[in-house]
């Protein structure tokens, strides 16, 4: 007779060998859901542009070159939209209510930002101020209140001047401060956004992706075509087809990797001349946008572009294939 020997299932190395084999199989499943995924990805365009806007509602840098960071694209040590002003209630300001913000160019020049604008003297603010407590102050943002770091008296009273109202502030998103999560955002439709889904002082999220060829469509429709500038986005594609970015999903570009949240509703800030600092007296190119573009479940606003946030960190760089991956 043979005899069989076998290990106690209570054994040490039969726990071990189990808990070996449950990770081998939960390695070998996320290997596999990884490579799926990679597989349905298809290349769908290039970077055209790249924006990094670093005050809210200013004019911003046109770039070769930027980070994707999680809370936005990170160009010369400055973050996308991490500077706002705020009126005397400690509320944010825009080029909604002020598009002579429009005017104001920002510009990088080594460890200080300078703001320009017409009939004004040049202000300088430093990119990474130390985090005083001090200086700390609140701003809201749409209907996140958050903490941030007050820029100072110098700025706050060119600002006060060069827009004729008093108690005008600027705040700094400081790196340590709190951030605003995407997934509390209050909407009129269910949004996709999630815990964790961060962004400073954006209106929602930290990334917004628009094509060349869906301007190039809205501008057929209009008397006089708009540039780019006016939708304030942060990835411009080239190669696809118009509107090509509603049915992205994912898109990856080297490294980083974007998930789409929602379309991009649009206001009156959009018809705002970049170059004059005057709205349209005939609310253009919101109004052909409206004749073309309203969407469910979107309302009364038209989409045009698509809000993104980041789920992997990366270099990209104009030229850079983008790979998409479909709703």
């Amino acid at each position: 007779m043979v005899a069989f020997s076998s290990v106690d299932s209570d054994s040490p190395a039969a726990i071990l060998g189990t808990l070996a084999a449950g990770a081998l199989l939960q390695y070998g499943f996320a290997a596999y859901c990884s490579w799926k995924e990679r597989s349905t990805y298809r290349f769908v365009g290039r970077v055209a542009e790249l924006y990094v806007y670093p005050v809210k509602s200013f004019g911003g840098l046109s770039v070769q070159s930027a980070k994707c960071t999680k809370v936005g694209l990170e160009y010369g040590n400055v973050t996308d939209r991490h500077w706002t002003v705020s009126t005397s209630n400690g509320v944010y300001l825009t080029q909604r209510q002020e598009p002579k913000m429009a005017l104001i160019k920002t510009s990088l020049h080594g460890d200080m930002m300078h703001l320009d604008a017409p009939g004004m003297r040049t202000c300088r603010i430093p990119i990474k101020p130390k985090l005083n407590k001090s200086q700390l102050s609140k701003v809201t943002v749409k209907t996140d209140t958050v903490q941030s770091l007050d820029c100072g008296d110098d700025v706050a009273s060119w600002l006060c001047r060069y827009f004729q109202r008093e108690g005008l502030r600027l705040h700094f998103s400081e790196a340590t401060l709190e951030k605003r999560d995407s997934s509390k955002a209050q909407k009129n439709w269910s949004h996709p956004a999630l815990e964790g889904d961060l962004t400073a002082f954006s209106d929602y999220c930290s990334y917004m992706v628009l094509s060349n060829s869906s301007l190039n469509q809205l501008n057929e429709r209009l008397a006089k075509p708009v540039p780019i500038l006016n939708f304030r986005a942060n990835i411009i594609a080239d190669g696809c087809e118009a509107f090509a970015e509603d049915s992205w999903s994912k898109i990856q570009i080297g490294e980083a990797k974007l998930r789409a949240l929602d379309a991009c509703t649009r206001c009156v800030l959009v018809t705002v001349d970049q170059f004059k600092g005057e709205k349209d007296k005939q609310e253009e190119p919101l109004a052909t946008l409206k004749k073309f573009r309203l969407k469910d479940p979107y309302g009364p606003k038209p989409a045009f572009g698509i809000n993104f946030t980041l789920d992997a960190p990366g270099q990209i760089n104009v030229g850079d294939p983008i790979f998409a991956l479909m709703r």
